[in-house]
């Protein structure tokens, strides 16, 4: 992992990045510390340190903030966060024909990246809100294949989260199992992180996430409904090993009821908030 000072803008677009929002911050006086700066964005002092490595670029909203309390001219950031965008979905694009996305699922990650609106039900956490090291977790428990398939497995996975960081990114609303997040994927420090992830990206506008009690009455296996561009629209259900994507409107109406009656015993937004962050302090140890 290399140093702030290691460090060669002519690496890659995101060390180049994270070179301009080290050296602006560092312009700006000597109390300008990584943490001082997470403040003012309202991130972490973790996050921002990511970014002046070149090892996770911001999001959109997040270069716009960064632009604006480091006086950097605006799009300065926000024009190489859609130059990453873009080269992304170039990858993603070219994943779907790689082994490292099933056959049965092809589909719905192609319909995935158009999609206007996503309403997803998960047992577990989604793939589009997954870290590296719960995708890793899970699939080693499922023992999806060798060390080197599921490297390339967990990089396309993250790889297809650029649906979410698209210049219009489709409305996300998750209901997720309260049982899925006590679960130790990867372990207590991966679980923690992957909580964290959650809360963080559930400040998103576009991302609502919504925790069904455990308590509650639930449904077998996961599934989602997409929105597509003109009011078309699909579903997919995935259970171990095998999954299913129709578009067919009387099968995508019954999942989507499902989905409305699940949501109506999940918690608000508020309060999934506050029981995620209590599960997060149960993976302390």
């Amino acid at each position: 992992m290399p140093g702030a000072l290691d460090l060669d803008p002519g690496d890659s677009v995101e060390q180049y990045l994270g070179n301009m929002v080290r050296e602006a911050r560092l312009a700006l006086g000597r109390e300008w510390t990584q943490s001082y700066l997470a403040a003012k964005v309202f991130s972490s002092s973790t996050r921002i340190s990511e970014i002046e490595r070149g090892e996770d670029p911001p999001d959109r909203d997040l270069a716009k903030k960064l632009e604006a309390v480091l006086q950097l001219s605006p799009g300065s950031l926000v024009n190489l966060v859609k130059i990453l965008s873009q080269q992304t979905v170039r990858n993603y694009v070219k994943a779907l024909s790689r082994r490292s996305i099933r056959s049965y699922a092809k589909t719905y990650v192609r319909r995935q990246l158009e999609a206007t609106a996503i309403h997803e039900f998960s047992i577990g956490v989604p793939g589009l809100l997954q870290t590296g090291g719960y995708a890793r977790g899970s699939m080693e428990r499922g023992a999806a294949g060798s060390p080197a398939e599921i490297d390339d497995f967990v990089r396309t996975r993250l790889e297809r989260q650029v649906v979410l960081g698209q210049p219009e990114p489709p409305w996300m609303v998750v209901v997720l199992d309260e049982a899925g997040l006590h679960r130790k994927i990867g372990g207590s420090a991966v679980m923690r992180e992957q909580i964290e992830h959650l809360l963080f990206m559930a400040q998103r506008p576009n991302v609502n996430i919504q925790v069904l009690p455990a308590k509650t009455a639930s449904v077998v296996g996961s599934f989602a409904v997409l929105t597509l561009p003109k009011g078309k629209r699909g579903a997919y259900t995935e259970g171990f090993s095998t999954g299913n994507y129709t578009e067919d409107p009387k099968v995508v109406m019954r999942f989507q009821q499902v989905h409305d009656l699940l949501r109506q015993d999940a918690l608000g937004p508020r309060a999934s908030l506050e029981l995620m962050r209590a599960i997060a302090k149960e993976h302390d140890d």
